[in-house]
């Protein structure tokens, strides 16, 4: 009995699994000189990093925190740096294996510092416990080349059918780019660079044929020390990027997802005509990757023939939508201020829960308030933390679906609420955040019968009359392959935008597709 057999290949993500697990990172930190309180405290996770083992995942990453404190004899609010500590976890997931690949994240659920009374000590401590509560996410992820049965033709058969949605990864590419011919001009009274601060904002992304053009900002916060006080001061400066990375079979309509890391960041004080600079090397690893949603029809069994299958775990999206947030809150500075230097703020996602068509959102709005005092006209800092609650509509979210959340300040500022100089301010700001909701499915699949024989084999192709309204992108997604395919098996078309109805063309199926 002949069997004929019609498959599609596909490159999926089959999801080995995915891990939570909290982390509680302890320790004593000794200031400069004694403090009377601790005014603030600025902590981020830098330079994570995995490594994937038998049944594990390594993750490194270091935390860093600002401490801004309350000097015990002058009452000056001081900066101390602490040193940067490097922390190394595991998070346990069955099956995972070395040649497979993660997506891992660390965040900081809280963070405190509480002095530690020492004999002989009052109002006044020099040591501090640090308690900060961290959240690793992990979730490992097998990219697999299959050949599914769409069809199956043969006397007494009867094939069992279901239509899937599923991300066809197209493919994915990474580049390093290195930054250093960047100058920042600081006053002239510098001494020295005490310490940089940099993170990733504002990723755009654009697909262009074989290639993701991704643009953002590296948001830098400079921490100087000037002469002859001593004094440390900060300075701010964004620095624009534009990177293209290289991903075979990219094109318009596609999904791109892409990650920026900073790998490496280093800097100097040097002259250049009397003027002080700082001169900065950023090296900077960006991921892409290119998904296309395929639609199809595949076998899932067939009665009266033997095959063989194989079960897959895919991440199927639910759904993804946003919502801009106003928050407005009263700041209260510690003196009467003549007016607001400027304001550094930070949006952290501590939280998220799905529930029927929404996913919670609770987060914290991180703001640095530079003011200048009228007691002494000096510039101060101000952190204030404002916590939030909100909600993002997704329909069909359900309790239990993973739900991945952005966010990103889309305007900040403070004004004052009363004549100047007053110590009550007004604070207005937009947050635009992103939920998306997704469900990880088991689909079994027929890949094989027995016997058979394919319509389609790779090298070979096959007629296709064009019907009305399609184009040669929409034939090249209905059978899985790319336009540059179809044009260079049919020379007599000269412009891939112009197709008639009604048209014969040859379609090929390199990777099996009939």
């Amino acid at each position: 009995m002949a069997i004929n057999v019609t498959t599609a290949r596909l490159r999926v993500e089959n999801v080995i699994g995915e891990a939570i697990k909290q982390v509680n990172v302890s320790r004593d930190i000794t200031l400069p000189v004694p403090a009377k309180k601790i005014e603030s405290i600025d902590s981020r996770i830098r330079d994570v990093e995995f490594k994937i083992i038998e049944n594990k995942i390594i993750v490194e990453a270091v935390l860093h925190k600002q401490i801004y404190y309350v000097e015990c004899v002058t009452g000056d609010v001081q900066e101390y740096t602490v040193p940067d500590e490097r922390i190394t976890e595991f998070v346990h997931i069955d099956g995972a294996e070395p040649n497979m690949d993660a997506s891992v994240s660390v965040d900081i659920e809280y963070c405190d510092v509480e002095a530690v009374k020492m004999a002989g000590e009052d109002h006044c401590h020099l040591v501090f416990q640090q308690t900060c509560i961290l959240r690793l996410k992990a979730k490992v992820i097998e990219t697999l080349e299959i050949d599914v049965v769409t069809n199956v033709e043969g006397d007494g058969l009867t094939p069992t059918f279901e239509t899937i949605e599923i991300d066809n990864v197209i493919g994915v590419g990474r580049e390093q780019h290195n930054i250093s011919d960047n100058f920042i001009e600081l006053p002239a009274n510098t001494k020295k660079i005490k310490s940089i601060d940099a993170e990733i904002r504002d990723i755009e992304e654009k697909i262009l044929p074989n290639k993701i053009v991704v643009k953002g900002n590296i948001h830098k916060q400079i921490y100087y020390v000037v002469e002859p006080s001593g004094e440390v001061r900060e300075m701010s400066a964004d620095v624009p990027f534009s990177i293209f990375v290289p991903v075979e079979g990219a094109r318009e309509g596609a999904v791109v997802s892409t990650t920026v890391r900073i790998e490496y960041i280093d800097s100097e004080l040097v002259t250049r005509n009397g003027k002080k600079f700082v001169k900065e090397t950023v090296v900077l690893e960006i991921r892409a990757k290119v998904t296309d949603r395929v639609s199809l029809n595949i076998v899932t069994a067939v009665a009266g023939a033997q095959v063989e299958t194989r079960t897959f775990n895919i991440e199927r999206v639910i759904g993804e939508a946003r919502r801009q947030v106003n928050i407005m809150a009263r700041i209260e500075t510690p003196t009467p201020a003549r007016k607001i230097a400027k304001v550094d703020s930070r949006l952290r996602i501590t939280d998220t829960e799905v529930i029927p068509n929404k996913v919670i959102v609770k987060g914290v709005l991180h703001k640095q308030i530079y003011y200048v005092s009228a007691v002494d006209d000096q510039l101060r800092e101000l952190t204030v933390e404002e916590p939030f609650t909100e909600f993002v509509h997704v329909e069909g979210a359900r309790a239990g679906d993973t739900v991945d959340v952005t966010g990103r300040i889309e305007y900040v500022n403070v004004e004052a609420a009363a004549t100047t100089p007053t110590t009550m301010w007004r604070q207005t700001a937009v947050l635009d955040i992103v939920a998306r909701v997704t469900e990880t499915e088991t689909i079994t699949i027929v890949v094989a019968v027995i016997g058979a024989e394919v319509i389609c084999p790779p090298g070979s192709s096959f007629e296709y009359v064009i019907q009305k309204g399609e184009t040669l992108s929409s034939i090249a997604r209905k059978f899985n392959v790319t336009v540059q395919s179809i044009l260079a098996i049919n020379p007599q078309i000269t412009n891939p935008n112009i197709v008639f109805t009604g048209q014969t063309i040859q379609v090929p199926c390199p990777n099996g597709m009939g």
